[in-house]
């Protein structure tokens, strides 16, 4: 069951969708919902916080206020992102890194350590063998490739 939250301004009529929890779906034009959703009645505290913006400082969603509690910020590593060892540089344009996992084994109290190869694109060739890089899955490249080298983290030989 969704609900229509309606806000409108002088030239600009906006809908906001939400679920029956309240968690907002979209924010879209009102002639995109057609009468799909129950009309909910419209807030005035809401009606004054935004009564004294004008339409630019609606359509900039930096000038909204509570806009970043409603929408999450981008993540600064991205998902899926996986950090490793370069162990092979030997094939053009790609590099071998070994990634580290660890286990704990509760019976030992000791942990255990789980490698896997994973092969990387690596576009201006600049990774060496030895190096900490940072690899994020990208859409296939070929039968074994489908990571990209995101950023060299630590050259080997530095601190």
């Amino acid at each position: 069951m969704l609900s229509l939250l309606k806000f409108q301004r002088s030239s600009l009529t906006l809908g906001v969708a939400s679920d029956k929890f309240g968690q907002f779906a979209k924010l879209l034009p009102l002639n995109q919902f057609s009468g799909l959703f129950s009309m909910r009645p419209f807030s005035t505290e809401l009606n004054e916080a935004f009564a004294h913006m004008s339409d630019d400082e609606l359509k900039d969603t930096s000038t909204i206020p509570g806009w970043k509690y409603v929408h999450s910020p981008p993540r600064e590593v991205p998902r899926g992102a996986l950090v490793g060892t370069v162990v092979s540089t030997k094939m053009d344009k790609t590099v071998n890194v070994a990634v580290n996992r660890y286990h704990i084994v509760p019976k030992y109290r000791k942990r255990r350590v789980y490698t896997r190869k994973f092969m990387a694109h690596d576009e201006k060739e600049v990774a060496d063998k030895g190096d900490l890089v940072m690899i994020v899955p990208c859409q296939r490249i070929s039968r074994h490739k489908h990571f990209m080298l995101r950023e060299i983290i630590k050259p080997k030989g530095k601190l």
